[in-house]
């Protein structure tokens, strides 16, 4: 329907409800009046917004929702009936009842949602600013739909103890979900997220009078401008309102939203990409959205994951569907219907954060835990420390399931109840090793990538034709092992040499008679600390390599490409013999991806899955931020790794964040 055509079905539903507000009838007699029906819809003044019934699902379940008129990406601020859906929408309506209350029906007799306003009204209107009103007849707000918010802030909406925002679902259901943003009770001087209005897990810190404790962006000139009514008192209200920073133009369009994944986001709308940018979001890290994943659910926080859930081995979603969507609440299960088995073992999941999993404590050695376990269908796994000797029986669920960075001996080891596999657990822990191998073969592969390209650039300008190879051995000396080709080289992991904090090694012999060293990894944290290792050697090493006259002109190459490719400038980087035969688009998502392979921090690495993503155009690529081996190179400092002098691997809670392995097949 065309705006002119809306404005002018709204014009007649005002001139409507006015005749029949007259003074012949009572408001209490007074028939009901149609505002729309179907896909019949009703634009604000100036056609910033839009009142109707939409879907989310393929036309099959609808709701009356408020969205953006003026955008191309559909995106709904408001939802009236929430908690209860229309299945017909022919027959759907949006009126004003005989008792003057806005109403969804379904059919005559079927109401499927109703305002609550505390007079009767004749008159209804949508405003610029996304608020749905109904009007007294002396034009006064008796309702607005500002005083019920669902998931999303608007410029000009007040929080208050009794408003606050409650998450979507999933992204293709709007019910309530199970994250809530709301004045953190009894004091109301600081704002919480909260989960199931229950369990808080992220807070603003309290309200100094010109910002939040923990919201120190708040301080930084912008297009906000936060007000704070009675901070600290039962009657709190906080809103805010938009400025330009330009006076001569209009100031974008911009919400605040609780995602369906339990995150608060800020989002501006860009009318040059037609995207909605997030330039703020809160906690950092998904993994601390309390009960996300759900039961048995592991968080994987990757910044770039399509998905950041998923269950541990042995284990589907409860609601596959679900998780299609997003929507990952109801946690994972066993493969098989039954609940538990006579043959039934354990996984060692290692030092591993959980949350719930109330049981039983007592002293005993691991295979006691085990015994104890095993005797009970209810019990789906135990802890165990192997200092104190104590276990811990666990009957209840298991939330917030998460790499730890701890030591083995001093902390409890997770252990969850699972079927017996029929494979040789040697082979998966040995995996590992595998799978670390390759994780540093590809961060390091791309750093040599880089280095030999302007190895090459150097060695032409100056009329030389040296091998490459042999200028740079130690980063290209790699080779990738199989299982089977360890097993053989260490006569079955047989010789020990020594143990680590995270495995054995063990003496082995290359069938060219070169003698080695391999390590078997035995729990969750030694692929990081193999990695390490090994990248900090390689670094020492090229380290021994740059030196002479040409230090300066590499260091001046390096963040020349560096820069370029940042700045998007591909051109300046592709190989000049290849001259214009290149698609532009192509060469900067190669260049793009291959800087976020060697991000120094793991979690920010994509998986192979999502890195063939990115190259067909699949999923947008962000701005990487420079790694910080580069940034070394620059400086001429000694790379340290990504723990820096601070020595904080997992943001201000001090946690590690969870295993990722840089760009492997996930």
């Amino acid at each position: 329907m065309s705006y002119a055509a809306s404005a002018f079905l709204a014009v007649l539903a005002l001139l409507s409800l006015s005749t029949v507000s007259g003074e012949a009838a009572a408001p209490g007699e007074a028939a009901s009046v149609v505002i729309i029906g179907g896909n019949s819809t009703i634009l604000s003044e100036n056609g910033t917004f839009e009142l109707g019934f939409f879907s989310t699902d393929g036309n099959s379940t609808w709701f009356l929702g408020i969205r953006y008129a003026s955008i191309s990406i559909p995106t709904y601020v408001w939802v009236a009936n929430r908690g209860n859906l229309i299945e017909n929408l022919t027959s759907a309506t949006l009126e004003i009842s005989e008792v003057g209350q806005l109403a969804v029906r379904e059919s005559k007799n079927s109401v499927i949602w109703q305002s609550d306003a505390l007079e009767p009204s004749r008159k209804m209107k949508l405003l610029e600013t996304g608020n749905l009103v109904l009007l007294s007849e002396e034009d006064n707000v008796v309702w607005q739909s500002f005083d019920f918010p669902t998931d999303t802030w608007l410029p000009g909406m007040n929080l208050t103890k009794d408003r606050s925002l409650v998450s979507w679902r999933s992204p293709s259901d709007p019910s309530p979900g199970f994250f809530s943003f709301r004045l953190k009770p009894p004091e109301y001087g600081e704002f919480e997220l909260v989960y199931n209005a229950s369990k808080d897990y992220w807070s603003t810190g309290n309200w100094t009078g010109d910002a939040f404790t923990g919201v120190p962006e708040m301080t930084i000139p912008y297009i906000y401008r936060f007000h704070f009514l009675d901070p600290f008192k039962p009657s709190a209200s906080f809103g805010y309102m938009e400025t330009s920073l330009d006076t001569s133009l209009k100031p974008p369009l911009t919400r605040f939203q609780v995602d369906p994944n339990g995150l608060l986001r800020q989002y501006t709308w860009s009318s040059q990409t037609g995207i909605w940018n997030s330039f703020w979001s809160q906690p950092d890290s998904q993994c601390r959205v309390y009960g996300l994943c759900g039961n048995l659910g592991f968080c994987s926080s990757i910044n770039l994951s399509l998905r950041p859930c998923e269950c541990l081995s042995g284990f589907v979603p409860v609601d596959g569907n679900g998780w299609t969507f997003g929507d990952y609440s109801e946690g994972c299960r066993r493969k098989s219907d039954a609940s538990c088995a006579e043959n039934d073992e354990f996984e060692e999941l290692g030092i591993v954060g959980f949350e719930g999993g109330a049981g039983k404590s007592f002293s005993g050695s691991r295979s006691s835990c085990e015994k104890s376990c095993l005797s009970n269908c209810s019990c789906v796994g135990f802890s165990h420390n192997e200092k104190t000797n104590l276990c811990k029986n666990i009957y209840t669920s298991l939330l917030n399931l998460k790499n730890l960075s701890s030591d083995a001996l001093l902390e409890d080891m997770l252990f969850v109840r699972v079927q017996r596999r029929q494979v040789v657990k040697n082979i998966s822990k040995s995996m590992v090793l595998v799978a670390s191998i390759v994780g540093s073969i590809a961060a390091l592969g791309l750093s040599a990538l880089m280095v030999i390209i302007l190895w090459s650039r150097r060695q032409r300008n100056m009329g030389k034709q040296e091998n490459t190879a042999e200028a740079f051995p130690v980063l290209l000396n790699l080779r990738v092992f199989t299982y089977k080709e360890l097993h053989t080289a260490t006569h079955g992991f047989s010789e020990k040499l020594g143990h680590g904090g995270f495995g054995v090694v063990f003496r082995g012999q290359l069938p060219d008679s070169i003698p080695v060293a391999v390590k078997r990894l035995e729990r969750h944290g030694g692929a990081e600390e193999f990695r390490a290792e090994r990248h900090g050697g390689a670094e020492k090493e090229f380290q021994a390599e740059r030196h002479g006259g040409a230090e300066k002109e590499f260091r001046a190459e390096v963040r020349t490409i560096a820069r370029q490719i940042v700045e998007g400038n591909i051109a300046a980087v592709v190989d000049e013999r290849l001259g214009g035969a290149y698609s532009k688009d192509e060469a900067e998502r190669v260049a793009l991806v291959a800087v976020w392979c060697i991000q120094d921090e793991e979690e920010l690495r994509p998986a192979m899955g999502l890195v063939v993503k990115m190259l067909e155009g699949v999923v947008e690529i962000p701005i990487p931020p420079p790694p910080k081996l580069i940034q070394a190179l620059v400086s001429g400092e000694s790379f340290q790794g990504i723990r820096g002098s601070s020595g904080d691997e997992g943001g201000s809670s001090g946690e590690k964040r969870p295993e990722s392995p840089a760009c492997l097949d996930s």
